[in-house]
């Protein structure tokens, strides 16, 4: 798997389907638009320090950016629905955490997640809950009782502390697993 290769290909597909919207609302990207796509923000800057709320002017390029990608993925859904190359370059931005996912979220493209997901955040959520429970039901019960409540309430939290790792590790894995199902046909031979 070629990150850099996986990455000028979605970025390519993306841009150029922005670009085709563009061409086809009358009026083609400026060059500053172009830019934004190329070198999108990693985040909006925000100053958390200052209780006055920070005045953000408004970005009209973004916001046509934004309005093309929009209109770009809802006519590319319609006309071509069991196109992969939205998937492929979605699952290539969130493997390498580049900004261009939020883009693709905007637009409403979703990283769909396991089922268990779910139920492992929920027990990760209500085990601290429940061992404070027990300690304190068992409080007239032995220190022995006690310290075995606490102990194995730790054990298990470090548990839950492995597998959202183990959790990372497998979302990172299905992620590739996607690249490849969705690859460009194009790029499969190449490499």
């Amino acid at each position: 798997m070629d990150r850099t290769a996986d990455l000028d290909s979605a970025l390519s597909f993306v841009i150029g389907r922005i670009a085709e919207q563009a061409k086809l609302s009358g009026e083609p990207l400026s060059d500053e638009q172009r830019l934004l796509l190329n070198y999108l923000p990693s985040s909006t800057p925000q100053n958390w320090d200052l209780e006055i709320p920070v005045l953000v002017p408004r970005d009209i390029n973004l916001e046509r950016v934004r309005a093309l990608g929009k209109a770009a993925y809802e006519h590319d859904r319609q006309t071509n629905p069991e196109s992969l190359d939205r998937e492929f370059a979605f699952a290539v931005f969130t493997l390498y955490r580049h900004p261009m996912r939020g883009l693709l979220q905007w637009f409403g493209m979703k990283l769909r997640r396991p089922r268990w997901d779910g139920l492992v955040l929920i027990v990760t959520a209500l085990l601290p809950m429940v061992a404070v429970v027990l300690v304190v039901w068992n409080a007239d019960g032995s220190w022995f009782r006690r310290v075995g409540i606490g102990s194995g309430s730790v054990a298990i939290m470090f548990l839950m502390f492995l597998m959202f790792f183990a959790s990372r590790r497998i979302e990172k894995q299905r992620l590739e697993k996607d690249i490849e199902r969705c690859r460009p046909a194009s790029t499969h031979s190449g490499g």
